[in-house]
């Protein structure tokens, strides 16, 4: 963070305590996969349980369902009992709940990080969940903290995801329903780029800011009879004395 100040328009860094967290070596899960550095890209699977996934287990039973109901509409078309409208109604139905199958099964979770934002997509395969995009703006840190649901449940697999801790105190998801170690991971990558382009961008400010007049140095330009530079013409007119 930085701030500007008011009476000789410098610009200082600033920060604010952070807590103390625990550290520990984070290593990376074989089946994750970094794409890219500079912007990071990460990509891994999330299906860890298929048969404690509840999207996993509602697709499937309505794709035995409808795939059911296509053939016994199928077969009753065939004897001219049903109108043709009727199997291919189903067979849409059934289509939809297994390709929603086969996003679960085989997409992957990416993650690409900006100097902007964290965005957030299930890829390769189209689907009807958008890509969630988290602002950088005001977060301070990024978190691994196990579900409400895994720990009432007291699943034997754990269940994490990964917070976006802003300094107001607010929180945003960014990927949900990982074991451990991809949290922990996926997390530690996330703040190690974080505070990396927090430091870069206060460098950048530090060092603009050593090129620039302050309202000190006109004054005393202005008074040694020194022209002040071109581009600080705006701040000359505030102090030019007549």
């Amino acid at each position: 963070m930085v701030a500007l100040c008011d009476a000789c328009s410098s610009v200082f860094e600033v920060s604010r305590p952070r807590p103390k967290a625990k550290r520990r070596k984070v290593t990376r899960p074989p089946s994750l996969r970094i794409l890219a550095e500079e912007p990071l890209r990460l990509a891994f699977r999330t299906n860890f349980r298929l048969d404690k996934n509840e999207s996993f287990q509602g697709s499937a039973i309505l794709s035995g369902i409808f795939t059911f109901l296509t053939l016994l509409m199928t077969g009753l078309f065939l004897d001219g009992e049903v109108p043709i409208f009727l199997p291919l109604t189903f067979l849409v139905f059934a289509t939809a709940a297994i390709y929603s199958l086969l996003t679960i099964i085989y997409n992957q979770t990416h993650i690409r990080l900006s100097e902007e934002s964290v965005r957030v997509a299930r890829r390769p395969l189209p689907s009807l969940t958008q890509e969630r995009q988290i602002r950088l703006a005001g977060v301070e840190t990024f978190n691994a903290e196990e579900t409400a649901a895994s720990l009432r449940e007291g699943f034997d697999t754990p269940r994490y995801h990964v917070w976006a801790l802003s300094i107001d105190g607010g929180r945003r998801l960014v990927c949900g329903d990982l074991t451990e170690d991809y949290a922990a991971y996926v997390a530690a990558q996330l703040n190690l780029r974080l505070t990396t382009d927090e430091a870069a961008s206060s460098s950048r400010l530090s060092d603009s800011q050593s090129d620039d007049f302050t309202i000190e140095d006109l004054e005393d330009a202005v008074d040694s009879g020194i022209e002040p530079r071109a581009d600080d013409e705006g701040t000359d007119q505030k102090i030019h004395r007549t």
